[in-house]
């Protein structure tokens, strides 16, 4: 068999096809015959009755050609369907006469409709030696290291599938992390399989860009461990297998990847998407920063890429933007109630990013994160950066996710607040010491708190900020001074002014 899904497709067709047809002949309908006279001597004279089942069909066609396997069916027949009608006499050279011709030559001189295995695969390989004349079979095999299947074969469309590295002809190297011992469990391979002529190159380069589209399907699709092997290999028919370089395997980080059959379908209808999606622009940069991400060795060193692909996407490059972009997220990522608790495991994010940075000690880190899991909180950016990128390519979100996120916020019954710090310059008292006891840089966000008795605003992306100063809360500024006199008409006191009993406070030489 050269090609296991034009054979498949055509199978399910003539199998929906004889469902209806027997089904018509159990609801009454007949099948007409047509008499031949065979003389058998000079006075004898037999009768041949031959069943009409090409015009039973015929009558029946435009429910068949509606059926849901005749669609797919079509599609994988391809060009080739003018060749075989070509050569079976017949005019035509879509897809549809193809099929026609296909039914005809199943239930030749048939009377009932039952299934015919055995024709069916005779009719087949009469097919494939039709198309495939004058053609080699070329197959790119890669692996998939920290990739599980709960099926052994797992059919992609268009010549992809993927299978258990034991259940193909493969190099050694393909299937085994080690081909010497052959130990442990075999890798899942990716398999690409082509009809190609002999005067063409192998498909290698579609295997590349193929074999790496598929790894971003995996990890769009949900987290884990999976990694594309840096080498494949290749060969026309029974050749020999040569290796082939398709890219970078990354690390594996996390839990193996588990495919179950139930999400089989889910995962084809992403890749076929993903073939349509065309990115570009701010979505292309965060795309790359996402899957730079997913192959770096250690979570804390991943966590910067998720948040970089995350300040492209919700225009977080200035102070505005980032102050606003666990809000932001929040409200493309959360239900309205759940907002405010995923802003601020976003906040923790940043903030465990900035101790990263400054590599603080375990001490520092409980002081800045709390009891917070690092692994955890890196997790949870980058299932939320996994699920705006995968609704942005498949077409569910608009692109411009930060107007998105401000029109949802806009619309919003609960109010919500977005701080700034102050950032004019402070002047201490004459005589006293900038960088005194309560104005030191903090440890978990390294603010400098103003030189004044208010509270000091600090925006929202830095988290606990004024949970980590300990001293004693800030005391209130002092009350306005009322005047001992009346002033003149029209002047309207200021809370900025200070009465003595001084002249020289009130006047100035003319």
């Amino acid at each position: 068999m050269r090609n296991r899904e034009l054979h498949h497709t055509l199978r399910d067709f003539a199998l929906e096809a004889a469902a209806l047809l027997e089904e018509e002949l159990r609801n009454g309908a007949e099948i007409e015959f047509e008499v031949h006279e065979q003389p058998a001597g000079s006075k004898t004279v037999l009768y041949r009755y031959t069943p009409l089942t090409s015009k039973f069909i015929d009558e029946r066609w435009d429910r068949l050609r509606a059926l849901s396997s005749c669609d797919p069916a079509a599609r994988a027949l391809g060009n080739g369907a003018a060749l075989y009608l070509r050569l079976q006499g017949v005019p035509g050279v879509d897809a549809e006469p193809a099929l026609r011709e296909l039914l005809d030559r199943l239930y030749d001189d048939a009377t009932t409709f039952e299934f015919p295995e055995e024709r069916f695969e005779k009719v087949y390989g009469d097919v494939e030696r039709t198309l495939y004349q004058d053609s080699v079979a070329a197959t790119v095999v890669g692996s998939l290291p920290g990739l599980e299947l709960e099926h052994g074969r797992v059919d992609l469309g268009d010549g992809l599938s993927l299978i258990g590295g034991e259940a193909i002809d493969a190099p050694p190297e393909a299937v085994w992390s080690d081909p010497r011992e052959r130990s442990g469990e075999p890798n899942v391979l990716v398999v690409l399989e082509r009809d190609i002529r002999t005067d063409m190159p192998l498909p290698v380069t579609e295997a590349r860009i193929r074999f790496r589209r598929l790894l971003m399907a995996f990890r769009l699709f949900k987290p884990g461990a999976v990694a594309l092997g840096p080498l494949a290999w290749s060969r026309a028919d029974q050749g020999a297998w040569q290796p082939v370089l398709v890219g970078s395997a990354g690390h594996l980080r996390g839990e193996p990847w588990l495919l179950t059959a139930a999400e089989e379908p889910e995962l084809r209808e992403l890749i076929e998407m993903l073939e349509r999606a065309r990115a570009g622009g701010a979505v292309a940069w965060a795309l790359a920063r996402f899957e730079m991400g997913c192959e770096r060795p250690l979570d804390t060193e991943a966590l910067s890429d998720y948040l970089l692909a995350l300040r492209a996407l919700l225009d977080g490059s200035d102070d505005t933007g980032r102050a606003s972009l666990a809000l932001r997220l929040a409200a493309l990522c959360a239900e309205e109630s759940d907002r405010r608790a995923l802003q601020r495991r976003v906040e923790l994010a940043f903030a465990l990013e900035r101790f990263v940075i400054g590599g603080g000690s375990g001490e520092a880190y409980v002081d800045t994160i709390g009891s917070e899991s690092p692994r955890e909180l890196v997790l949870e950016v980058e299932d939320q950066l996994r699920a705006l990128l995968r609704d942005v390519l498949c077409g569910f979100l608009d692109a411009d996710l930060k107007s998105a996120a401000d029109d949802i916020l806009l619309r919003s019954a609960e109010p919500f607040e977005i701080e700034a710090r102050d950032t004019r310059r402070r002047f201490a008292p004459e005589g006293s010491e900038v960088g005194g006891q309560g104005s030191e840089e903090t440890e978990a966000t390294g603010h400098r708190p103003q030189a004044t008795g208010a509270e000091v605003p600090v925006p929202r992306y830095w988290p606990q900020a004024g949970a980590v100063a300990q001293g004693e809360p800030p005391a209130p500024p002092p009350a306005p001074v009322e005047p001992e006199e009346d002033l003149d008409d029209g002047v309207t006191p200021s809370a900025d002014w200070g009465f003595d009993d001084d002249p020289e406070s009130y006047s100035a030489p003319v």
